[in-house]
C-alpha cells in the first residue's frame, strides 16, 4: 500500500538560523531535512522512508543556493539543482565532468528539482555526482548551532545509506580546490542498462593532471556503483602517477584495481561484469585512448 502522508509532520524555517535553531532543539527527534525530495518521495510513497518528520529547506534557497569563486576553491551552495550545475559555465570550466554526471542524473524533471546535498545525504552507491565530487578532492561543509566544520569527501559517506553528518547539522555547501594544473585528462562515463533514467552498474569519474613532459600528475580514480559507497582507486593512482600514457600503463592500472575495489553482486549486474567494466574504463583512460585532455580556464 502507498504510504498514508497526512502521518507525516513538515517544519518550514524561514532561514537558516531558524532551521538550525530547530535541529539543535529537535535533535533526538528524528527530524530529517527534504529538498528537492526526489529521493525522498519515492520512499515516502515505496514505504521505505526511515523518517516521518521532515525539516523543508524550500526557503532556505536563497542561502544556499549558488555556485560562487571561494578564493582558489569553487563553493556550491548545496540547495543548488542538477540542472544550475549542467548550466553553469563556472563549473564547466573548473571540471565538465560535473555537467554530465548531472545530466546523466535521472530525467529533466528530477534535475529541475534534485540539489548537490540531496544527492550527497542520500549516499548513494551508485550516485552519479558522487564519483565525481570524490574525484575532485571535494569537502563536505556542514552546519550548525556549534559551528562549521569541513568533512573530507572520502570521509563523509561511511557506508550505504549512512554519512557522517550529525543529527543538529545541515549541509551547507560542497568546496571544490581548483586544479593547479593547467592541463588534465578527464573521463565520466555510467555504465547502465539504458542511457536515461537508470540505476549505474558502474561510475567512473577520473582525473588526472599532465605536466609540461606529458606526464600524469595527482591521478585521480573515482568508482562508484562498486561497493555501499564510491570508493577511490588509490593503487592505480600511484601506480600511474609520474607516468605518460601508454597502453602498459594502462593495462597494469586496470590489474591493481583489485586492490582497492571489491565489486559486489546484486540485481542490477554480477561482480564480474563489474570489475570487467572498471577495467576497461580504467586500461582505456591511462593509455590515452578515451577520455580528453582540457585545459582550464577560469577566467
Amino acid at each position: 500500500m502507498p504510504a498514508v502522508i497526512s502521518d507525516h509532520q513538515v517544519f518550514a524555517p524561514n532561514d537558516l538560523a531558524e532551521a538550525l535553531q530547530f535541529m539543535a532543539d529537535h535533535r533526538d527527534e528524528s527530524w530529517c531535512p527534504v529538498a528537492g525530495g526526489t529521493d525522498v518521495m519515492r520512499r515516502i510513497y515505496g514505504n521505505r522512508a526511515d523518517a516521518k518528520r521532515w525539516i523543508n529547506l524550500a526557503p532556505l534557497r536563497d542561502e544556499l543556493a549558488g555556485i560562487h569563486d571561494d578564493g582558489g576553491r569553487i563553493r556550491i551552495g548545496s540547495l543548488t539543482t542538477m540542472t544550475e550545475l549542467r548550466q553553469s559555465a563556472v563549473l564547466h570550466n573548473v571540471c565538465p565532468l560535473i555537467r554530465q554526471a548531472a545530466t546523466s542524473t535521472g530525467v529533466v524533471q528530477s534535475q529541475n528539482r534534485a540539489t548537490v546535498g540531496g544527492r550527497i545525504i542520500s549516499a548513494s552507491p551508485a550516485g552519479e555526482t558522487l564519483s565525481v565530487w570524490l574525484a575532485l578532492d571535494a569537502e563536505i561543509e556542514l552546519t550548525s548551532l556549534r559551528g562549521k566544520r569541513c568533512v573530507p569527501c572520502e570521509q563523509f559517506m561511511t557506508g550505504r545509506r549512512q554519512t557522517a553528518i550529525a543529527t543538529d547539522e545541515l549541509l551547507t555547501a560542497v568546496l571544490i580546490p581548483v586544479s593547479k594544473h593547467p592541463s588534465q585528462r578527464m573521463l565520466f562515463r555510467k555504465v547502465a542498462s539504458r542511457s536515461a533514467g537508470a540505476i549505474a552498474k558502474v561510475v567512473l569519474a577520473a582525473i588526472a593532471g599532465l605536466d609540461d613532459d606529458g606526464r600524469y600528475r595527482d591521478v585521480r580514480l573515482a568508482f562508484g556503483g562498486m561497493s555501499p559507497i564510491p570508493l577511490r582507486a588509490h593503487a592505480a593512482e600511484q601506480l600511474v602517477e609520474g607516468n605518460r600514457p601508454c597502453e602498459s600503463l594502462g593495462e597494469r592500472a586496470a590489474i591493481v584495481l583489485t586492490r582497492d575495489l571489491s565489486p559486489v553482486d546484486d540485481h542490477r549486474s554480477t561482480a564480474d561484469y563489474r570489475l570487467r567494466a572498471a577495467r576497461n574504463l580504467t586500461r582505456a583512460i591511462i593509455a590515452g585512448r578515451i577520455g580528453r585532455a582540457v585545459g582550464l580556464d577560469l577566467s
